[in-house]
C-alpha cells in the first residue's frame, strides 16, 4: 500500500509539473508586443522574432512585410487608443516617443512599457541588438548577425575611399520629416555623418546638433558636391529634375552635376545589420 501511494504522488508530481510546464509555454506564445522604433523593429526581423509583434508605429517601414501589421501612429504623435486596442502585454520603444499624456494613459490602464535605447554609435547598436535578443531568447543569433554585421563592415570599409586618395567631396544629406513639413539637414552629430565619413566624404554642414533646418541660403552655402535626399522628400517631387526646382539647390555643384540620390530614411538614420550595405551604397556615389 504504501508503494502505491508513492506511486500516486509521482503521478501526480510528474502531471502538476507538465502542466505547470504547458502554462508556461503558452504565456511564452501569447506575447503581444507593440514596438514603437524602427530600429528595434528592423531588428525583430532580424533575430527572426516578429511573430510576437501585434503593431507598429508608422515609421518602421522596413522590411516590407512590416508594412501588413497595424500601426498605432507616428512615434512623435501616438493614439492610446489605437496601443490600447491592439491588447499588447508589453510596449518596446527607444525613448522618443508622445504626446506624454498619451502614455501615462498606456500605463495608468496596466500595459507594461520597456525602453531600450542604442545611444548613436555603432557598438551601442550592437549592445541594443544584444538586449532585443535576450529579451526574444534570441542570443545565438544576435551574436551570428553581430559577427556578419563586424565582417561586412570591414569588407566595405577597405574598399571605401582612403584619406589622402583624392579630395573628399562634400555631401549634403536632406531628410523630410513626416511629422512636419519641414526640410532637415543631417549634421555632424548624426548617425549620416559617420556613414558619410566612412564612405570617404564629408559632411556639407558644419552644424554640430542633430538635425538643423535648411532654407535655399543654407543649401546653396553648404556647396555639395553630393546631395542624398531621404526618400519621404525625395519621393514628394517624383525625379532629379523636379528636386532640382526645391529653392537652393539648383545652385549647387550637385545639381549642375546631376550628382543627386535618393536614399531610404531607414537605411540613414539608424545602425543596424543592413549598416554595412548602406555604406557601400554611398561609397559607389562617392565614386561615380
Amino acid at each position: 500500500m504504501k508503494k502505491l501511494l508513492t506511486l500516486l504522488s509521482l503521478c501526480v508530481l510528474v502531471i502538476a509539473c507538465g502542466r505547470l510546464g504547458n502554462d508556461d509555454k503558452k504565456a511564452e506564445q501569447t506575447k503581444r508586443v507593440v514596438c514603437i522604433s524602427k530600429q528595434i523593429n528592423e531588428y525583430i526581423y532580424a533575430l527572426g522574432a516578429e511573430q510576437d509583434l501585434v503593431a507598429v508605429d508608422l515609421s518602421s517601414t522596413y522590411p516590407e512585410q512590416i508594412k501588413k501589421l497595424p500601426n498605432v501612429g507616428y512615434h512623435r504623435a501616438l493614439s492610446a487608443e489605437g496601443i490600447i486596442s491592439m491588447k499588447p502585454t508589453v510596449v518596446i520603444h527607444d525613448g522618443n516617443i508622445a504626446p506624454v499624456a498619451v502614455i501615462e494613459q498606456v500605463k495608468k490602464v496596466g500595459i507594461p512599457l520597456l525602453e531600450m535605447h542604442s545611444g548613436r554609435g555603432l557598438d551601442s547598436a550592437k549592445i541594443l541588438l544584444r538586449e532585443v535578443g535576450a529579451y526574444f531568447h534570441k542570443e545565438s543569433v544576435a551574436d551570428s548577425v553581430i559577427k556578419k554585421m563586424d565582417a561586412d563592415m570591414v569588407s566595405v570599409l577597405n574598399n571605401s575611399n582612403k584619406k589622402g586618395e583624392k579630395s573628399k567631396p562634400r555631401i549634403l544629406i536632406i531628410h523630410y520629416g513626416r511629422a512636419a513639413n519641414i526640410y532637415l539637414a543631417m549634421t555632424k552629430k548624426s548617425t549620416a555623418n559617420e556613414i558619410i565619413e566612412w564612405a570617404g566624404g564629408v559632411n556639407a554642414i558644419d552644424s554640430v546638433g542633430g538635425m538643423a533646418r535648411t532654407n535655399a541660403e543654407m543649401i546653396a552655402k553648404s556647396a555639395p558636391d553630393i546631395i542624398i535626399a531621404t526618400d519621404f522628400g525625395f519621393d514628394k517631387f517624383g525625379s532629379i529634375e523636379k528636386f532640382k526646382e526645391m529653392p537652393g539647390v539648383s545652385l549647387t555643384p550637385a545639381a549642375k552635376n546631376n550628382r543627386i540620390y535618393r536614399i531610404e530614411e531607414n537605411e540613414i538614420v539608424y545602425f543596424g545589420p543592413r549598416t554595412p550595405t548602406v555604406v557601400k551604397k554611398v561609397v559607389e556615389m562617392v565614386q561615380k
